[in-house]
């Protein structure tokens, strides 16, 4: 495995770990005062689904995926979320593989670029 597999193993298990220890206590779409926003965001989707039947290009497909991460947005908004109570053991054994993986990346993507700029110096 190179050092970006292991970077991105490292980043999975760590964000995996994380998410774990999250708890979710209530569920639901996002509101602006007392408006919800889950009207909005349905007929945003179900007329960009419509829009990428009837003429299939790019804009209608990137409105169709805006479409689909504001919903997500607006759900992941709608969450009340906290930690549970964990020790700092835990807390590190979800960092460290994060840190440790995040770096992996940045590292071996500084490499490719320094390799392929003395490949050109000559």
């Amino acid at each position: 495995m190179t050092k970006r597999n292991v970077g991105w193993v490292l980043v999975i298990i760590g964000l995996f770990m994380l998410f774990k220890m999250v708890r979710v206590s209530s569920f639901g779409f996002y509101k602006i005062g007392r408006v919800s926003t889950s009207a909005i965001v349905l007929v945003l989707l179900i007329i960009s689904a419509i829009a990428v039947v009837v003429n299939k290009n790019k804009f209608t497909w990137g409105c169709f995926v805006m479409s689909l991460c504001l919903l997500v947005v607006a759900l992941v908004l709608g969450t009340e979320q906290y930690f549970a109570y964990s020790s700092l053991t835990d807390i590190l054994l979800v960092f460290v593989p994060v840190v440790v993986g995040t770096g992996l990346i940045i590292k071996s993507t500084f490499e490719k670029h320094h390799k392929k700029a003395n490949k050109y110096e000559y």
